[in-house]
């Protein structure tokens, strides 16, 4: 990995709260008797809450402030969803020996989000908007993780979607990760930029090279593909079949490979060796499109494989043979 230590804000990083939010400012300022459209307010929120409450109603913030709180807390946990990936990563990082931490300006709502959702499991520590710190980008919060847990700020990252994320990380020494899908900050000086927390999890935690990708991995990556189109219609049970079929006609091309060429070129590097590997790569990627069609998790596919290959282990299979054919 690039770096052991990651530092996560929560609101439009890890979870897509911004139209919950965004909507809780409309109403608010229609409380107010102002019809503002979405459009408008996204790119305010953006920047912060109190942002888009200074420029829209500069003369009512109190009242603003009180509206915004009420109407935020209106809405439950379903509206308030982890980015994809957003798993994937977190268990990618502690997989690899790595750490995660919360850095939020939200409340405890973050932490019961996390636990909702399955993903405290991967974290070290938390800070929220609770803890006393000064908001950011003030570095201090993120001091004192560093000084608590012994780290080195030049092995950390703070990971946030808002120039004010990666600046409170600049002022502890660490580098910054900014998550931007909707270009907002395309100005903004890291050389980590990112548009999907998968093109992230591959910089930034596999490094550019997947030596020994787990099934996680791989389900994680065709689900990615999958939602940059979906116009291929998704990885749903009705489509199992068409993507069994299709991994079927993809081992036909490896047997294509293997007809042709003599075994001792597919032993040693070269052209068909490279096209050996790249060809049981679609196999495996149909596989995993399989296994997602039918919602098999890697733990689920994992333990069957396990028990399989235990049998299998302490499987007489002469005998087998003897008892079904005789001889």
């Amino acid at each position: 990995m690039k770096f052991t230590d990651f530092f996560w804000d929560f609101d439009g990083t890890l979870f897509d709260t911004y139209p919950r939010i965004n909507r809780a400012i409309q109403n608010s300022l229609k409380d107010l008797g102002l019809d503002v459209p979405l459009e408008t307010i996204e790119p305010l929120s953006k920047v912060s809450i109190p942002h888009a409450g200074r420029t829209l109603v500069p003369d009512r913030l109190e009242a603003f402030r009180a509206l915004y709180h009420q109407h935020a807390e209106e809405e439950g946990f379903e509206s308030m969803q982890p980015y994809a990936g957003a798993a994937e990563i977190l268990r990618a990082v502690c997989a690899r020996g790595g750490r995660n931490y919360l850095y939020t300006m939200r409340g405890h709502s973050a932490l019961c989000a996390l636990k909702h959702d399955g993903l405290a499991q991967y974290f070290t520590d938390f800070i929220t908007g609770e803890e006393g710190f000064p908001g950011k980008p003030a570095p201090d919060a993120l001091l004192h993780l560093i000084d608590k847990h012994r780290l080195d700020a030049a092995a950390c990252v703070m990971v946030g979607d808002r120039d004010i994320d990666l600046k409170s990380g600049f002022g502890a020494g660490m580098a910054g990760a900014l998550f931007d899908p909707g270009h907002y900050y395309d100005q903004l000086d890291t050389p980590y930029r990112y548009e999907t927390l998968f093109g992230m999890m591959a910089d930034l935690v596999w490094d550019g090279r997947a030596e020994d990708l787990q099934i996680s991995d791989m389900l994680a990556l065709q689900r990615a593909l999958q939602d940059m189109h979906p116009e291929w219609g998704g990885n749903i049970p009705q489509l199992g079949r068409r993507q069994l079929l299709w991994l079927v006609g993809e081992l036909g091309e490896v047997i294509d490979v293997v007809k042709k060429v003599r075994p001792e070129q597919l032993t040693t590097p070269g052209l068909a060796r490279s096209r050996l590997v790249e060809e049981l790569a679609d196999v495996a990627m149909y596989f995993h499109d399989v296994l997602s069609c039918y919602g098999i998790s890697a733990a689920e596919f994992s333990q069957a494989y396990y028990d399989k290959m235990q049998r299998n282990l302490h499987r007489d299979y002469a005998g087998d043979n003897k008892k079904r054919y005789g001889g």
